[in-house]
């Protein structure tokens, strides 16, 4: 069991700090907003976006590494991985093979693996 907590660890802190700097560089998009001409309210609704996203991000990382500690908290893990895999696959559509799909792809493997590790322990 221990293992699978270090796994969700590892892609929780990976997931948390990528929502981080995901937020931070709300400077930089409003930058490339103002320089592509973007108008209202298109410019508010991809910001808020944005921001939206970046919460999320550090919401996951937080429930994944809290129900890692939990008695029967794989499966939760699992649900963060499941979403996780969603964003990677949405990723993938709309960017392509980028380093956002990798990131997303990377934390989804340690959720799905730190997930399943616990579920099976718990079995």
């Amino acid at each position: 069991m221990k293992t699978g907590r270090w796994l969700t660890g590892i892609g929780s802190i990976v997931l948390l700090l990528t929502g981080i700097g995901h937020g931070t560089r709300i400077v930089d998009l409003q930058k490339m907003i103002v320089d592509s001409g973007m108008q209202a309210p298109l410019d508010a609704i991809l910001k808020a976006c944005w921001l939206v996203f970046s919460v999320e991000m550090v919401a996951l990382a937080v429930i994944a590494m809290v129900a890692s500690w939990m008695a029967g908290g794989g499966r939760i893990v699992l649900i963060c991985a499941a979403t996780m895999i969603m964003n990677a696959a949405l990723l993938l559509h709309f960017l392509r093979p980028s380093f956002p799909f990798y990131v997303s792809l990377t934390v989804a493997v340690f959720l799905l693996a730190g997930g399943w590790m616990q579920s099976k322990h718990a079995a």
